[in-house]
């Protein structure tokens, strides 16, 4: 297996002694060394204010450290998280070193427009408008106001009793 480096940041409970927090470090550079790994840095933040309650837990202490090992390593140290009751977080990443280099900015030719991009039409667009001018800027009109709620009394029930004649419209 290839050896790559790694980094594990774990948050412990903010009750937490001191020489817990060293004995679990320890522990985790045991894990690292017994693989033929090496410990590269360490580096204990204490006690900070976590951004949410964790495990009803407003504070935590925090601890960063950096090791190489081989990918095994990392599956033991992340069971020993899981099981450690005092742990309320962690998290072990890869770490990828950045080796592309990216060639220098090319200059433009000397006829080259300047807002002309490679690829482009003579017009400055590489879709077919029929416009050759900027584009008009979307009119933006406001909202319509709320209409008026308007009450309407409900008309008097008209029953035979309360008309003076049928009128011929009921029949009888």
């Amino acid at each position: 297996m290839a050896v790559s480096p790694y980094e594990t940041v774990f948050i412990a409970e903010p009750e937490i002694p001191n020489d817990q927090v060293d004995q679990i470090v320890n522990k985790i550079k045991q894990f690292v060394t017994a693989a033929q790994g090496t410990v590269t840095g360490e580096d204990r933040w204490g006690r900070r204010r976590l951004a949410y309650p964790i495990q009803g837990h407003k504070e935590g202490f925090y601890a960063v450290l950096n090791f190489t090992a081989e990918p095994t390593v990392v599956n033991a140290i992340e069971h020993f998280f899981a099981v450690t009751d005092s742990i309320v977080r962690h998290m072990t990443i890869k770490v990828i070193k950045k080796t592309k280099k990216f060639a220098p900015r090319r200059e433009r030719p000397a006829g080259a427009a300047e807002g002309s991009r490679p690829g482009t039409r003579a017009g400055g667009s590489s879709r077919g408008r029929s416009e050759s001018g900027p584009r008009p800027s979307p009119v933006l009109t406001p909202p319509p106001a709320p209409a008026e709620v308007v009450s309407v009394p409900n008309p008097p029930e008209v029953t035979s009793e309360s008309s003076p004649s049928n009128g011929g419209n009921a029949p009888s």
